[in-house]
């Protein structure tokens, strides 16, 4: 695509982008939902004010008790791809389409990805950036899974078949009883079934088990650098709820682990494995045409203790849903 094009796509998507994801602020006034609801939704907003970037984390977190506001949501198999290989931060480059993303974590030691792709035709598509950026498929070190589902690990094979890169993923992503990860892909090198922290070169990461979306959910924080500046990132291992009580109830209590630690390593740089609806795009394209501002990926101390906050809301608001939608049943 030429460059004009691109400008023009790039433009186009984040008008769009940021106006649906944005969304206008909740209406008080939801005779449909009960009142215990109601208020944990109304307790966000308030953490929200005018903040733009938290409106927008905001919908994306409620939107399963809220969905009206997050209308951005585009396949999660798209395959829109003028935004691969695009660099978030100075050691951390963009993978992905308008849903799904990888992650590739520059080391002094080589590289590692957040997920591998979809579809084998994903992961092979990584394996051409490779090629494109220069690396050689040996400097791929380590796939992190944040968990089982196909849409994370699909691309996984092709890419430690071509590359040796170890293959890490959580205990219970294994369990074949609850649809874990393929066998083609096991034994993994690396099982994660507790807190744990290990170092490829000059990075630490650091793997929390965080159950709720799948039993095997595993999210990674991450040291990062920011225009020159070290930061910490966060994965958040699995997004997606489902209207399960027993899931949900963990889940909660997985973001409670997950905020504590984000707290204690100084989280300011929140990313996600599904980028449709936490700002990811449309900061990716405001980096793109506008280089020379601060870099909309990180947060304040302020605005990632809000962010941690709203995804508690969120999930105990859905949580609440399912279990009044089941006592009516």
């Amino acid at each position: 695509m030429a460059n004009r094009e691109l400008l023009h796509t790039a433009q186009m998507l984040c008008t769009l982008g940021v106006a649906l994801m944005a969304g206008p602020a909740l209406s008080a006034q939801e005779p449909s939902r009960p009142q215990h609801i109601q208020a944990q939704l109304d307790e966000a907003d308030a953490i929200v004010g005018d903040d733009r970037k938290l409106r927008i984390l905001r919908n994306y977190h409620c939107y399963y008790v809220d969905p009206a506001l997050a209308a951005f949501r585009p396949s999660v198999m798209d395959e829109t791809d003028f935004l691969f290989g695009t660099p978030i931060l100075d050691n951390v480059i963009y993978l992905g389409y308008l849903n799904l993303a990888v992650y590739a974590i520059k080391t002094s030691e080589g590289l590692v990805l957040i997920d591998a792709g979809g579809t084998r035709e994903q992961g092979e598509r990584i394996l051409t950036w490779l090629d494109d950026a220069g690396y050689a498929p040996s400097d791929l070190k380590w796939i992190i899974l944040t968990h089982e589902h196909g849409d994370h690990v699909a691309g996984a094979e092709v890419l430690r078949a071509a590359t040796g890169a170890q293959i890490f993923a959580g205990a219970a992503a294994l369990d074949a009883d609850h649809g874990g990860i393929p066998e083609a892909l096991q034994p993994v090198d690396v099982v994660i079934d507790a807190r744990e922290a290990r170092t490829l070169g000059d990075t630490e990461f650091v793997f929390l088990p965080t159950p709720g979306h799948t039993p095997g959910t595993l999210s990674i924080f991450a040291p990062v650098v920011v225009d020159g500046e070290r930061r910490m990132a966060s994965f958040w291992g699995g997004k997606g709820m489902r209207p399960n009580v027993a899931n949900l109830r963990q889940m909660l209590e997985s973001v409670k682990i997950f905020a504590d630690e984000s707290e204690a390593l100084g989280v300011s740089v929140p990313l996600s494995t599904h980028s449709w609806g936490d700002g990811t795009i449309s900061r990716l394209i405001e980096k793109m045409l506008a280089p020379s501002l601060p870099n909309p990926f990180v947060l304040s101390a302020q605005q990632n203790h809000a962010n941690q906050e709203l995804l508690r809301l969120c999930t105990s608001a859905y949580l609440d849903a399912v279990v009044v939608e089941k006592a009516e049943k």
